[in-house]
């Protein structure tokens, strides 16, 4: 099908126009705004909390907060002003009818089909060893992979029911609605128009949807997940459905870690060892028979209908 349009530029000028405004908005204004309301919101040692979250559970709503003014205004507002002001279009463009009830329910099944199906290689990249001629890089990578971890770990440590809504709303919608926007939206649509081949349009942007988050030991996965959901996008035409699938990979998994801590589920969801073969067969199958229903299905006007056929 045709992607809906970001620009009557050159594609090759679209997308230097795109990261460019995702680096000034996200990776600068974002973060700034951020820093700037961690800094007038803690009266205690900034750099030492910093430095140790998980040891000041003091920070930890003020460090969801920052997040998610980060991700809204880097993700949401900054995008949603460029669409309109440079490019004279509107967000709404991108998405049609929200998913059935139906369609909903498929795709948790397929996202915990990929989740599962995938498990081996989010076992294996967890586990690789920088070599050592990296470096300096490998030594930066490692500390990434270490701060992300000690912000999850403050973030979600110890919630109750209304730090889990504000946590859910920073971790699970505000990510699903700007990441798709920027990245399947903008990023995947001019990538396809200036290639003119969709799946390498798709799986290019899946891999810088992955190395955008900086957390290398779960690069593969997420890349996994990412290609999923750009041809969800690409079939549909419709951005809710990469939406509502990223939503549902964070926040299952958020839920999960949130029962773990009522002691209402034993399953670690935040473990990277592998699922039984048997399992991971058994998904990797059913995760095959719905692309291929969602490759014959998913088109605009069936994605528009009560139940899918």
């Amino acid at each position: 099908m045709t992607p809906n349009l970001v620009s009557d530029r050159p594609a090759s000028i679209s997308l230097l126009r795109i990261f460019a405004m995702l680096i000034i908005g996200f990776l600068f204004i974002g973060n700034v705004i951020a820093l700037l309301t961690v800094s007038l919101l803690y009266d205690g040692n900034l750099s030492e909390a910093m430095t140790d979250p998980v040891g000041h559970p003091e920070i930890q709503t003020i460090l969801v907060i920052a997040q998610g003014l980060a991700a809204f205004v880097g993700l949401v507002l900054i995008p949603w002003y460029y669409l309109k002001t440079f490019e004279h279009r509107s967000p709404f463009n991108f998405v049609r009818a929200f998913p059935s009830v139906v369609w909903f329910a498929l795709l948790v099944v397929m996202t915990v089909a990929l989740v599962v199906g995938i498990s081996p290689i989010t076992e294996w990249n967890a586990e690789v060893e920088l070599p050592s001629w990296l470096g300096a890089f490998g030594d930066f990578m490692n500390e990434m992979e270490r701060q992300a971890k000690q912000l999850t770990d403050a973030m979600t440590s110890g919630m109750t029911p209304a730090s889990f809504a504000l946590i859910f709303i920073v971790v699970a919608i505000i990510p699903a609605i700007g990441e798709e926007l920027v990245f399947r939206g903008l990023i995947q649509t001019e990538l396809q128009r200036a290639l003119g081949n969709p799946h390498l349009g798709i799986w290019l942007t899946a891999a810088f949807f992955s190395a955008f988050h900086m957390q290398f030991f779960g690069f593969f996965p997420r890349m996994f997940i990412g290609a999923l959901l750009g041809y969800l996008y690409f079939w549909s035409g419709n951005l809710w459905y990469p939406i509502v699938g990223h939503f549902l990979n964070n926040g299952l998994q958020l839920i999960g870690i949130y029962l773990m801590q009522l002691n209402l589920l034993d399953f670690d969801v935040e473990s990277t060892e592998q699922a039984p073969l048997p399992i991971v067969g058994i998904s990797l199958l059913l995760l095959a028979g719905m692309l291929y229903y969602c490759s014959k299905n998913l088109t605009p006007t069936a994605s528009a209908r009560d139940f899918p056929k």
